[in-house]
């Protein structure tokens, strides 16, 4: 049965404007578009109400299931702003069996009183004496244990390397949640979770995700409950998933993990990337940064020694898998393009042709963005951290004058680099493509701005491009998959602030409305 769509605006990405435009599908597959008046042939028809029709969005960076787990079956804290506040939110748990689960803690709150920290575990050993706690930080890199868990954690945990404070950062926070089953959720949360973060997705016109490491389990149990219940005819969303790797992974296990994990490959699930962390984040100072912090010593220190990264992506460049790294700061920065072009000329590359992604780049010096123009790297960045009218107090207060010159978006693009833009759910709550298109279009940098042209590029071609599938799916034109999102309040004004306002009314994934 062919549909014909009409009555809608197309994106003419040549002209800068909306145009009056029809279009057919059929199978999930556009089959014709049209900017004349005479109607396609069509079994049936929508009428799309003078509305914009945008190809689906792209989030080209996320983690499955968002934060719905601590939500729903855990402790939710991103909505607190002050210590009692969070302390309130924990203690109608004191009577929990099993383990206490908790995300969202901010990082500014300890920032502004430094000896809440100190406080917030007292009462957690205090109130939890019996009960092991772990409470998570909003961006994940950060995990403030108590002394309960941290004594029935102590065999992988080295007691010699435990903090006093029990605040665990990266490196812990990788080997605590590998390593202690208890924060394991049960399979039927996971999927009560995993289709909450997808009601939220569809509702925000994102039809395709690039999902990292997953929240509140691990990698293999997400992505087999994804399957599941896209077997089941419950998940719409298109995912692709990775294998996630740290220093001491054997490449070979880790490559042999992940063509395990692609016989469970189907049209809405794919895997062929490895993600990696460069550095750690600036809010608990172990971003790397080539000069020091600004409010202390140190300027943090990468994740990987330079040859073991550097033979990491030699082997995953040569086997034709994406790499995906966390980077934050600068040193960072100038650490993965290096390894990566070294990688891609041992192999024989001039340019990335297996899309190798640097993901954050809040910091990223001449030399370094150069080299990504240069090899067209992709870089997945999130305008919701762009600087607007005023600088992140943690960034303003660690990172000094260069708070400014955080997340280059425009000078990358310029350079060649390949931008695309995403949530890093959780830690942006809420993932609205359209609320991020208005933040590149309209941050503090006037020349960092994105046009709207450029972030919504950004937001849909290219982030199919990076997903693998620019041939399938991203541009509204015959042959592509029918993904595609209806926009209301979109008139003839597609400034910043017209944008932000901006509302999905549908959301079709291969021509089914899967939102409304």
């Amino acid at each position: 049965m062919t549909t014909r769509f009409f009555n809608a605006r197309i994106w003419d990405f040549s002209a800068e404007r909306a145009r009056e435009a029809q279009l057919t599908e059929e199978s999930g597959v556009i089959r014709a578009v049209s900017f004349d008046k005479e109607p396609l042939p069509a079994d049936r028809s929508v009428d799309c109400g003078g509305r914009l029709l945008l190809s689906g969005f792209v989030d080209s960076h996320m983690h499955l299931p968002g934060s719905q787990l601590y939500r729903r079956h855990g402790v939710y804290l991103m909505e607190c702003t002050t210590l009692a506040e969070y302390q309130r939110a924990l203690l109608p748990h004191r009577n929990d069996q099993g383990i206490l689960r908790g995300f969202g803690w901010n990082q500014q709150v300890f920032q502004e009183d430094p000896a809440a920290l100190a406080q917030l575990r007292r009462f957690l050993d205090e109130t939890f004496p019996q009960l092991p706690g772990a409470l998570f930080s909003d961006d994940y890199h950060s995990c403030l244990c108590n002394a309960c868990l941290l004594r029935q954690a102590e065999e992988f945990l080295p007691a010699q390397t435990l903090p006093e404070d029990g605040l665990l950062t990266e490196r812990m926070v990788f080997a605590l949640m590998d390593g202690y089953p208890p924060l394991a959720f049960a399979r039927q949360d996971v999927e009560d979770a995993l289709l909450a973060c997808q009601e939220l997705y569809l509702s925000r016109g994102i039809t395709a995700v690039q999902s990292l490491m997953a929240i509140g389990m691990e990698d293999e149990t997400c992505m087999a409950a994804v399957c599941g219940l896209a077997e089941q005819g419950e998940w719409h969303l298109h995912v692709n998933f990775a294998v996630t790797a740290h220093p001491g992974s054997s490449p070979r296990k880790v490559l042999e993990t992940l063509r395990t994990r692609q016989r469970r490959q189907g049209p809405l699930v794919r895997l062929n990337t490895v993600k990696i962390y460069a550095d750690g984040v600036v809010d608990n100072a172990s971003a790397f940064l080539r000069k020091p912090y600004s409010d202390c010593r140190g300027r943090g220190t990468p994740i990987w020694a330079e040859a073991v990264l550097e033979r990491f992506c030699t082997f995953f460049d040569r086997e034709g898998v994406q790499i995906h790294v966390h980077v934050i700061g600068d040193g960072a920065a100038e650490e993965i393009t290096w390894a990566l072009e070294r990688a891609m000329a041992q192999n024989g590359r001039v340019r990335n042709e297996n899309r190798h992604v640097l993901a954050h780049c809040q910091l990223v010096d001449e030399a370094a963005a150069e080299r990504m123009g240069r090899l067209g790297l992709y870089a997945a960045l999130q305008p919701f951290w762009f600087p607007g009218k005023r600088v992140y107090g943690v960034d303003a207060e660690r990172l000094g004058d260069r708070a400014e010159a955080c997340y280059p978006c425009a000078s990358l693009l310029e350079r060649g680099a390949v931008v695309t833009l995403g949530s890093d759910l959780p830690v942006t709550p809420d993932p609205s493509p359209l609320v991020g298109m208005a933040c590149a279009m309209n941050r503090r940098k006037e020349e960092e701005r994105l046009t709207f042209s450029q972030a919504l590029e950004a937001y849909t071609a290219a982030g199919m491009r990076q997903l693998g599938q620019g041939d399938e799916a991203g541009i509204i034109a015959p042959g592509y998959r029918a993904d595609f999102v209806l926009v209301d309040g979109a008139s003839e004004d597609f400034s910043a602030d017209a944008v932000a306002r901006m509302k999905v009314a549908r959301t079709y994934v291969g021509g089914q409305c899967v939102y409304e």
